[in-house]
């Protein structure tokens, strides 16, 4: 059975993993979304622009899909992948072992090429954050989490990858890019991300090994 998930656009992604964060045990998905589209955090629509800006990138191919977790916009579809691991946090885990976790388990699921992949922010990248991975100062790979709380037992923990394999995500960007100019956000540089196979020269995501990899037990305070 194949790895990946081929889902009908960034809503099926978005259903599944708020499936699996309601379920129970160690889940890992990986899905990518056949149709285009940004997936944004659901504070964006408060914004006074927002129904015009959702309205406009709409119409230029690119509709808008809303979580409930925070964060920034990201694109969805073509040459973007997405990892999502669902576990219960051990006593004392924290946010940063669980970015530390899934970004060890990104490289080693890639293999031997990704070893150059460094975790940092990425000015001028769509969803900046301290907990992405980049090559040669570009942006590969960006992070999130979800955590929730249970009556009586501990954190369920959503992290979550998405993962640009290659060049088609470079549209995706740009629709960003025009979504922070309609809403008055800062300003997103498509140039400040890279892909694996631009990267790497990785034609061919290996899904059955970063799959394994995402699969490990998670521990507290690991290295």
């Amino acid at each position: 059975m194949s790895k990946i998930q081929v889902l009908a656009d960034a809503g099926a992604g978005l259903a599944l993993e708020a499936e699996m964060l309601a379920g129970a045990g160690h889940r890992v998905a990986i899905w990518s979304a056949q149709a285009r589209g940004i997936v944004c955090p659901r504070t964006l629509s408060r914004k006074a622009r927002f129904d015009a800006a959702a309205a406009l990138s709409a119409s230029q191919g690119w509709p808008l899909h809303l979580r409930p977790t925070g964060g920034g916009a990201v694109p969805q579809g073509p040459g973007v992948v997405n990892l999502a691991l669902v576990f219960d946090a051990p006593t004392g885990f924290t946010i940063e072992d669980a970015y530390r976790h899934l970004t060890r388990q990104i490289v080693q699921g890639l293999g031997e090429p990704a070893n150059s992949l460094k975790p940092g922010d990425t000015p001028g990248s769509f969803c900046d954050g301290v907990w992405n991975l980049s090559c040669a100062g570009r942006k590969v790979v960006g992070t999130a989490q979800c955590w929730r709380s249970r009556r009586g037992a501990t954190a369920r923990v959503l992290a979550h990858a998405m993962i640009l394999t290659d060049a088609r995500f470079r549209p995706g960007a740009a629709a960003v890019a025009d979504l922070h100019t309609a809403l008055g956000l800062g300003v997103i540089d498509v140039d400040v991300h890279t892909d694996l196979q631009a990267a790497f020269g990785m034609r061919d995501v290996p899904f059955e090994t970063l799959y394994e990899a995402a699969c490990a037990p998670v521990h507290r305070g690991a290295p």
